[in-house]
C-alpha cells in the first residue's frame, strides 16, 4: 500500500468524509482512535497531525467530541461539511 502526502486540509476533508460515509451524525459516534488509525495508515504524516486536524475540526464546530473520546458530524452544517468535503478532497 502506497502512502499519500497529503496537506492538512485534505486530511480534514478525509475526516469528515469518513464520518459523512458512516453516518456518524447525532446518536452514532466513532471513536478518535480509531479514526486516527484508519488515516495515519493512509498517509505519510503521523497520528499527531491526525489529532491536531480533529481539534481544528471541533473548534470550528464541523465535528463535535464527546467526553468518552469519540466524535460525530454536526448534523445542522451538513451543506458545509459537503462544501468543505468538495473543496478540498476532490
Amino acid at each position: 500500500m502506497v502512502k499519500r502526502d497529503l496537506t492538512d486540509e485534505q486530511i480534514k476533508a478525509d475526516i469528515l468524509n469518513r464520518l459523512v460515509n458512516a453516518g456518524a451524525f447525532g446518536s452514532y459516534h466513532l471513536p478518535i482512535d480509531q479514526m486516527r488509525r484508519w488515516i495515519q495508515n493512509k498517509i505519510k504524516k503521523n497520528g499527531r497531525t491526525v489529532t491536531k486536524c480533529i481539534d481544528d475540526l471541533a473548534r470550528t464546530g464541523l465535528l463535535i467530541k464527546t467526553a468518552r473520546d469519540t466524535m460525530y458530524a454536526d448534523r445542522q452544517r451538513l451543506d458545509e461539511i459537503f462544501d468543505y468535503i468538495d473543496k478540498h478532497l476532490k
